[in-house]
């Protein structure tokens, strides 16, 4: 088991009493403690030191502090957050609880009746907090605890937080908001100005593998993931279960458009025809009801009559130990082979430039001489895929492997870059440029310099000649 840093334990030991670490994911720690002010167990998250100096204090503190007036019976609340002795943390409520993603691994697929209870709760929470202005970002099973028969939805505070107050400095430390299997095409594409449309597409790609037990899209790489999420139209979730509705199946599917004006586009608007994919028409019996006003939109808090009391008693079991996934482990020793991957070209539009751009890129880097930097003949051997990022690094004997994505429209090209620690998949290093290439060589001397000077930037740290994958690691 783990030790709990003392400096940690120290700093909070006036106000909670940890007693073991219970989960670590790609942005923090989750800690079982006492509240000793309240005699109660928590959930207490500590930031990643890294993510804590992008974010500071006064402003972390300031926007959590807003999405803990979220109130919610399929919200997991939020009891306090601070910072003590330079960490910062917050704290939610904890209970043995079990994550969707767990049930899933576990199971497969879930039973449909069930399965469209369980996307109705996450939606309705959804729809309370984007009413809010709270976007998730995040959206997915790993993010969804279970408890009894209720779904209770988590991490809205750091999403928040993190969302508002770092998205200018999120890349310096290598953090990137949200996961590539549930992640919008807008994200894939980095960009920043994310609205609710966001959460609906990833809560889309949940309820995909809530209903088949599987993804819309499973590939090889992370980078192939966000292609595919750009590119690529998932098969309908009819196709893995025939016995789902064409009700349900259409739902999902219209989730999952890649432009958002042709999702859903409120949380709100989906609850209706939810609860009607639910009736025997549907194919399935309904989880309950609600009476429905002939002209009136419904508002939130009649929606609730029905079930308060229900939803009070789900809220008060509700659990957080697996509060962010599982996403640590292996890759904490120095970054100091790095691989260039060759460079995707979304739009296929500009291989000869793409091409050139990647050879520059190594050659830039090698520049740099801040790490070893795989040559360029040995990466081409996986120009077309051919394992995982972790199966991929292992046979260049890399400790980090780049991937870049190009997408050009017209005379514009968005370039998205990302350095990845493949035991853990963590993210080092995320950027998005964007550029006019009326000019290519001027344009691909400027991105091929801002990428090699923020990689090695951020890498820093000693200078380590460059090796032949073929040689021993020092």
């Amino acid at each position: 088991m783990p030790e709990i840093p003392e400096r940690l334990r120290s700093a909070l030991a006036d106000r909670y009493r940890l007693e073991r670490q219970v989960g670590q994911g790609g942005m923090a720690t989750v800690y079982l403690a006492e509240d000793l002010k309240h005699n109660r167990r928590v959930a207490l998250k500590v930031l990643r030191p890294e993510l804590a100096a992008a974010l500071g204090h006064e402003r972390f503190v300031r926007e959590i502090e807003i999405a803990a007036q979220l109130q919610h019976p399929h919200i997991l609340p939020l009891f306090d957050s601070g910072e003590a002795d330079g960490f910062l943390y917050y704290v939610m409520p904890f209970v043995d609880g079990e994550s969707l993603r767990e049930r899933l691994t576990r199971e497969g697929q879930v039973p449909i009746t069930e399965a469209v209870r369980i996307l109705r709760e996450v939606v309705d929470a959804l729809a309370h907090a984007h009413a809010n202005g709270v976007v998730h970002r995040d959206i997915k099973p790993d993010n969804v605890m279970l408890s009894g028969r209720h779904a209770v939805v988590t991490d809205f505070g750091v999403a928040k937080a993190v969302s508002a107050a770092g998205s200018d400095k999120l890349t310096t430390v290598g953090m990137a908001l949200g996961t590539p299997t549930y992640m919008s095409p807008e994200q894939a594409m980095g960009e920043t100005n994310l609205d609710q449309r966001a959460d609906i597409y990833s809560v889309g790609a949940l309820a995909y593998e809530l209903f088949t037990g599987h993804p819309p899209f499973e590939k090889a790489t992370p980078q192939q993931l966000l292609s595919a999420h750009v590119l690529e139209k998932p098969e309908p979730p009819t196709t893995r279960r025939p016995e789902l509705s064409p009700a349900l199946s259409g739902l999902v599917m219209r989730c999952l458009e890649k432009e958002k004006e042709q999702r859903w586009q409120t949380a709100e608007e989906m609850l209706e025809p939810l609860e009607l994919a639910g009736t025997p028409s549907g194919g399935i019996t309904p989880t309950f009801t609600r009476p429905l006003p002939a002209t009136t939109k419904p508002q939130p808090a009649k929606r609730w009559l029905g079930i308060g009391v229900a939803a009070a008693l789900a809220i008060a079991a509700a659990g957080a130990w697996f509060l962010f996934g599982r996403a640590g482990g292996g890759g904490s020793g120095r970054i100091e082979q790095v691989a260039v991957l060759p460079f995707q070209d979304l739009s296929g539009k500009d291989k000869v430039f793409v091409d050139a751009m990647h050879d520059a890129l190594i050659g830039a880097l090698v520049r740099k001489q801040v790490v070893g930097v795989v040559s360029r003949n040995e990466v081409m051997r996986f120009r077309d895929g051919g394992g995982t990022t972790a199966d991929i690094a292992k046979a260049l004997h890399a400790d980090a492997v780049m991937e870049t994505t190009v997408f050009r429209d017209g005379d514009r090209m968005r370039i998205n870059a990302q350095l990845v620690e493949p035991v853990s998949l963590r993210y080092l290093w995320s950027q998005t440029y964007e550029r006019d290439v009326k000019d290519v060589l001027a344009a691909q001397r400027e991105i091929v310099d801002a990428i090699a000077a923020d990689v090695a930037g951020t890498l820093g740290g000693k200078a380590v000649a460059a090796r032949s994958p073929e040689e021993p690691a020092p």
